[in-house]
């Protein structure tokens, strides 16, 4: 299991699904609801969903708590990609690879420096911690550019679940494609 996450520069195109998440305390609730229906899309397990739905919780909690301030914060699915570590088979050259689901919350802020662990640290902390267990190590950082909107350095903390066959139709660039209907709530006027 990984102690820390992978750290990645890149500034090309991801393909897949992104979403403008609200500002406000309401992020988290939003992109639960809206990860948890495309996921359940995809096929996914319910227990797998329901471990998803606390892992970008997390992030959005995380982005909300410490990047308010540097917009756009954005909620990215797409397919991702990994070797399988094994000894390769007489015959065969490469190992497999394994397709997996991958769940990304954007920030303007491009400092990759992530919240400090500690279980004694009081109410903080943990939260990353539950991500590295949920995603069996699984997740890292990307640093890239905003998808909406005119581009915007940052990073995208992301965490992988394993993608059922179906998945890799739904984030293919030309498959289906969110609908106007899940574009976020407009933010409480107060």
């Amino acid at each position: 299991m990984k102690a820390s996450p992978e750290f990645t520069d890149d500034d090309t195109e991801l393909p897949g699904w992104v979403w403008a998440l609200p500002r406000g305390p309401g992020c988290a609730g939003y992109a639960r609801s809206v990860l948890a229906e495309a996921l359940t899309t995809f096929g996914v397990d319910r227990a797998t969903v329901g471990d998803a739905r606390l892992m970008v919780s997390e992030l959005v909690t995380n982005a909300h708590q410490h990047a308010a301030d540097y917009g756009p914060h954005e909620l990215w699915l797409y397919l991702g990609e990994r070797s399988a570590t094994h000894v390769p088979s007489a015959g065969r050259a490469d190992p497999p690879v394994t397709r997996e689901v991958r769940c990304a919350v954007f920030d303007g802020n491009a400092d990759a420096r992530l919240p400090g662990y500690s279980w004694t640290s009081g109410d903080c902390g943990r939260g990353l911690s539950i991500v590295r267990e949920l995603s069996e190590g699984r997740w890292g950082v990307l640093h890239t550019v905003s998808r909406l909107g005119p581009p915007v350095p940052g990073k995208a903390v992301w965490f992988a679940v394993p993608a059922p066959f179906g998945a890799a139709t739904f984030l293919d660039p030309s498959g289906p494609r969110p609908t106007t209907d899940d574009a976020p709530p407009e933010p409480d006027a107060a």
